[in-house]
């Protein structure tokens, strides 16, 4: 699920700027680029709860359409 995907990605990008400490938000290292990347991610595909709202519609009308 891709929502679940950016969340750990998120994550673990985080955690390694954490553990670089101000280095890691410096452009000299790539880990900068990819925790931008995986917030914009976030910001791009909608929120966690809009995603799974969208997926609860689409799987709802699935259901729907076999059941009749």
């Amino acid at each position: 699920m891709i929502s679940e995907a950016v969340e750990v990605a998120t994550r673990v990008t985080s955690k390694c700027v954490e553990l670089l400490g101000g280095v890691g938000f410096t452009k000299d290292l790539p880990v900068e680029k990819f925790y931008r990347d995986c917030k914009i991610g976030t910001i791009y595909e909608g929120t966690s709860f809009i995603q799974l709202n969208t997926i609860g519609k689409i799987v709802g009308m699935e259901y729907t359409r076999d059941a009749v």
